[in-house]
């Protein structure tokens, strides 16, 4: 998991399984989120399952912006608009489980949402 400034401190050294991510975990990197948000440069926390490349970025501000794509295979980039952080929440535990088909049925549009 990548918080805001590109580290990977909220999930220390010791998370070294999907089952070790912990629902606080989540919840520290989202909640960064609503620190400063006219550091654009630092707009994004990102939680990846590095064995199958997918990837969600959930971004700052109030357009609820989160993005799925996948690094290995460049499926997506694939985004929603008007997620809550709540909902955010969700889509990065069902990847922090596994559940990739939950994720993908839900209603995501092409592109990174930035048109």
């Amino acid at each position: 998991m990548l918080d805001r400034y590109g580290s990977t401190a909220i999930c220390p050294d010791v998370c070294r399984t999907w089952d070790e991510i912990s629902d606080e975990s989540i919840r520290e990197a989202l909640a960064e989120l609503d620190g400063d948000e006219d550091d654009q440069e630092h707009g994004d926390v990102w939680l990846c399952d590095n064995p199958s490349g997918w990837r969600i970025g959930v971004f700052a501000g109030d357009g609820g912006l989160v993005v799925l794509e996948n690094g290995e295979t460049d499926e997506g980039p694939f985004h929603r608009l008007e997620v809550s952080r709540q909902e955010a929440f969700t889509l990065m535990r069902q990847l922090a489980d596994g559940h990739l088909d939950q994720i993908r049925a839900e209603p995501w549009a092409d592109g990174y949402g930035s048109d």
